[in-house]
């Protein structure tokens, strides 16, 4: 099968890759390059320039039968808690401490692919709404596809843009949402460090915190951007700077933390790409998402990760139940 890579750039537009894929170190000067990197960023060359680039509207042309190939048929194994109740347990101890004031954790539900091509998950990114921003890649038999509400950052025109998106109730509770004191702390605690991390690089405009609505989910939105000093950017420097936000990572952000959260997803057996940068360069602009709302597959091995960010006053049972309500809105996007 054909190594591929796509990524949202406008309503109804998508930027297309075909491998085979150069992997550099850096991207060129006006040249097309995908950015796919792990979660903690090991990978040295993770800039991926594809054979030949294209934009459409229609991701189907990506599959070799088109509208013919199959989609996937996944039988899900369900999950256990008992992992996940020991790493709680453990972030709400240090959270308690004053150790942590923020981490994310994230299980993995499984699955089998039983017949179809996990590939065709495409078709279910047609008719995406501008809230969302569908991306994935191919490589041999093993891939991921997503629907993200969550860009990392953009960069058009010698101007960063970033949003804090952090905060999740399910829809039927918008009312009591807007005023619950844990899930805007734990907004309050990203948006935060955007303008901390931003204010490095230019003066910064915050907007006004709102909400995002997805349908089944509703989540906290700031939007923040900063005119850069200079237009002269390493974007490599600025992904290092970002990523990870602590939408998906640890407040305050140390070594320590990071290394925490990082054994903590290697217990849960989470894919490595999960919250990473997925993006890509074009036309000189950036255009960086954080890799959620996917599912991975692997051969017949599929994946369906979630995240759910733990502050002072978090309880497991709710924390439980909002892992399952992002899981169960992939599988509603993705058709899986």
């Amino acid at each position: 099968m054909d190594d591929f890579a796509f990524i949202k750039i406008a309503h109804g537009r998508y930027l297309c890759g075909l491998g085979p894929f150069d992997a550099r170190a850096n991207p060129g000067d006006n040249e097309v390059a995908f950015y796919r990197n792990s979660f903690d960023l090991a990978d040295p060359a993770p800039w991926k320039i594809p054979a030949q680039h294209f934009e459409t509207e229609d991701l189907q042309v990506l599959l070799r039968q088109n509208g013919a190939t199959p989609l996937p048929e996944i039988s899900w194994a369900g999950l256990g808690d008992d992992d996940v109740r020991d790493v709680f347990e453990e972030i709400l101890s240090d959270i308690e401490s004053g150790e942590l004031e923020k981490s994310v954790p994230v299980l993995t539900e499984r699955g089998t692919l039983h017949r179809g091509e996990p590939a065709a998950l495409v078709k279910a990114l047609i008719g995406t709404t501008d809230e969302t921003w569908g991306y994935g890649f191919r490589k041999g038999d093993h891939g991921m596809i997503g629907r993200t509400p969550e860009q990392l950052f953009t960069v058009k025109g010698g101007q960063l843009e970033t949003m804090a998106l952090a905060g999740t109730a399910p829809k039927y509770e918008v009312g009591l949402f807007p005023t619950d004191p844990k899930e805007i702390r734990e907004h309050e605690l990203v948006a935060d460090y955007l303008e901390e991390k931003l204010a490095t690089l230019g003066p910064v405009e915050r907007g006004e915190r709102g909400l995002l609505d997805l349908g089944t989910i509703v989540h906290f939105l700031t939007r923040l951007r900063v005119q850069l000093r200079s237009e002269e950017v390493d974007l490599n420097d600025l992904i290092q700077l970002m990523h990870p936000t602590p939408a998906l990572g640890a407040c305050p952000r140390g070594e320590g933390a990071l290394k925490k959260l990082l054994e903590y997803r290697q217990r849960l057996d989470v894919p490595e790409e999960f919250g990473a940068p997925f993006g890509v360069k074009y036309r000189n602009d950036f255009l960086s998402l954080v890799a959620i709302r996917n599912v991975f597959w692997s051969g017949r091995e599929v994946f369906l990760p979630s995240g759910v960010g733990l502050v002072k006053g978090s309880r497991f049972d709710r924390e439980w139940r909002e892992l399952a309500l992002k899981r169960n809105s992939v599988k509603a996007l993705l058709g899986v």
